[in-house]
């Protein structure tokens, strides 16, 4: 087996008694053996000096659109798993919008199956309704019992008060996680980008932001009147942010996170009528993007997810109202969300970006803490944050490549990630 001695870098980690420190950091066969200023070399094969880089627990990813199986031309579990290695992802955590629909015990065990061999381990998130949009019910039980992380509908809203109510009650009998993807309908049919002066001057059809935050408030009800937790995905507006951190200051079980790309941009960047911007949530006004970064700042939101989203160039590469929404994201998430906190909340520190990437996620899906610690499995990302990161057609690893940012640079450059015996050294830009 390999052994790394990894030199003169800084622990990253609130939760380890090693944090702040500078030191040498050694992995024999997967597990972190020593830590310090004296380690013996000779008794490692692989030395690396990383001086100016800090180490930090591996990040967890709340939300990624599957491809596989039904689009594996856009993105199969292999490609994915690269993408999300290079990104400095362990663990992903796996939407059931495939084809089928991921929605019985057989569809999350195969899923299971075949992350082992994997550097990444994909977590199956089971449907909610059967084939996402029904009002049946699926087995959810069941999908817990053979590895189900949590529920979702994907990218489709549950429309139907009743069903949604049903859908609380059943979890809460085993202690299930749900997500809420919250959207109504009615309010956004025909609309592609925020409503708000830049969708006037584009003649666009705006998503109003009350077609989210009413259903924010609706499922909190919910949530709070059945006494259940519940987990809002990808929340996008100012007054979502303010409800969910009333909530929780009720006591009410509820946790939420936010995509990537919309703590980054606002709708001016949609001005070019790029269409990898054709996104859902849409980006929103700057005010919305201010909003999110307080609530990452105070606790309200508890996670970044990548929402990456592969879609193929004939979905993509058409006028913007035709093209389908979504973009790639994952192998860059932590680089454009650093982007992001430098233009919007530069006063927000890399302690507590980072914990919305590693420690945030795995709490919300109660997975086990990540420590940096020796004995402790190696399950790590290694961050310069004096290098740049560009993504290229080059070195993108994802089979798909919509995104805005494909040859633009992004502060801070991941390195290198360590899941065990799984390992990636990132080629510098």
């Amino acid at each position: 087996m390999s052994s790394f001695l990894l030199k003169n870098i800084q622990i990253n980690d609130l939760n380890s008694s090693l944090h702040g420190q500078l030191g040498d950091l050694g992995v024999q066969d997967g597990v972190i053996k020593a830590f310090g200023i004296d380690v013996n070399e000779a008794e490692y094969q692989h030395i690396i000096e990383f001086s100016g880089c800090y180490l930090s627990p591996a990040f967890v990813d709340l939300r990624c659109n599957s491809s596989d199986p039904g689009y594996e031309y856009r993105e199969t579990n292999q490609t994915l798993a690269s993408s999300a290695f290079a990104g400095g992802f362990s663990q992903v955590a796996v939407l059931p919008n495939s084809l089928p629909c991921r929605q019985s015990k057989g569809d999350i065990e195969n899923l299971k199956h075949q992350s082992q061999h994997l550097p990444v381990q994909l977590l199956p998130i089971g449907a909610i309704c059967t084939d996402l949009k029904s009002d049946d019910l699926t087995e959810m039980y069941d999908m817990k019992q053979h590895g189900a992380v949590a529920f979702s509908n994907a990218n489709y809203a549950i429309a139907n008060i009743g069903t949604m109510s049903r859908a609380l009650q059943y979890s809460k009998t085993f202690d299930g996680l749900l997500y809420s993807f919250c959207q109504e309908t009615d309010l956004t049919q025909g609309a592609y980008v925020a409503e708000g002066p830049i969708a006037v001057s584009l003649g666009l059809k705006g998503m109003p932001q009350m077609s989210e935050y009413l259903m924010v408030q609706r499922d909190i009800e919910l949530a709070d009147y059945h006494q259940c937790k519940l987990h809002f995905s990808k929340i996008s507006t100012e007054k979502s942010v303010e409800l969910i951190r009333q909530a929780k200051a009720q006591g009410i079980a509820v946790t939420c996170d936010v995509a990537v790309m919309n703590l980054a941009l606002t709708d001016e960047t949609i001005m070019d009528f790029d269409s990898h911007l054709k996104l859902n949530p849409p980006l929103r006004q700057a005010n919305d993007v201010k909003a999110l970064w307080e609530g990452l700042r105070d606790g309200t939101i508890d996670a970044i997810c990548s929402d990456h989203h592969p879609q193929d160039i004939e979905r993509k590469q058409l006028e913007f109202e035709y093209a389908a929404f979504g973009a790639i994201s994952i192998q860059i998430a932590y680089s454009i969300a650093v982007e992001g906190r430098n233009r919007f909340c530069p006063q927000l520190s890399d302690d507590v970006l980072l914990s919305k990437f590693n420690q945030g996620p795995r709490a919300v899906l109660g997975l086990s803490p990540c420590t940096i610690a020796e004995g402790q499995k190696a399950e790590f990302t290694i961050i310069n944050p004096q290098h740049q990161t560009i993504l290229t057609r080059r070195n993108n690893r994802s089979k798909s490549e919509n995104t805005y940012y494909m040859d633009k640079p992004l502060p801070n450059f991941i390195e290198a990630t360590f899941n065990g015996l799984h390992h990636v050294f990132n080629k510098n830009n």
